[in-house]
């Protein structure tokens, strides 16, 4: 069994266990991406996006919010994990959750990550939406200039104009979200 590298013994009075080397991070220290992980994260933000939309549109709160906060919001999590990564050299841990993204990312950064959060409010899941949108760009954009990579530019377009559609459709639309 592997142990992580945080495991500490605690006791082993009959001298049974190979000693452990000492506690570190090494295991949780954000990995660089490569270009197919790049792509595959991209890409399912914004698929995730829309499924955010027709949650929205169809007042399926649980359905929208669930695709949201844990599908979503993963997809962020490793962008803004990996643009650490690429600051830091690929040399830290961002914490359990993202606890240390404060102490990582610049101040307009963090407070737009704050604006990813919202409440059960229609419009202000939304505005959380596009906002998460605009920042998983910037971050995307900045990973994939510093690594070398592509950034989806069609796929952020297209969305993006598929999601303010559906967010202007009337609830008495019977177009693909009915």
């Amino acid at each position: 069994m592997k142990r992580e590298s945080q495991s500490l013994l605690l006791l082993d009075k009959d001298a049974i266990i190979e000693p452990f080397p000492p506690a570190s991070d090494s295991d949780f220290i954000v990995k660089q991406p490569t270009e197919k992980i790049y792509n595959d994260c991209c890409n399912e933000f914004w698929w995730i996006c829309t499924y955010v939309a027709k949650g929205i549109w169809r007042d399926e709160l649980p359905y929208a919010m669930c695709m949201y906060d844990r599908l979503l919001r993963d997809m962020l999590f490793k962008m803004i994990s990996w643009y650490i990564g690429i600051k830091t050299d690929f040399t830290i841990s961002v914490g359990k959750c993202g606890k240390h993204f404060k102490k990582y990312i610049e101040a307009e950064v963090w407070d737009m990550y704050l604006k990813t959060y919202c409440d059960s409010n229609y419009e202000n899941l939304w505005e959380a939406l596009f906002t998460s949108g605009n920042l998983f760009r910037i971050m995307a954009e900045k990973v994939a200039d510093q690594l070398g990579f592509i950034y989806p530019y069609s796929d952020d377009r297209r969305v993006t104009a598929h999601l303010n559609h559906v967010r202007e459709l009337p609830k008495t639309a019977t177009e693909m979200y009915s």
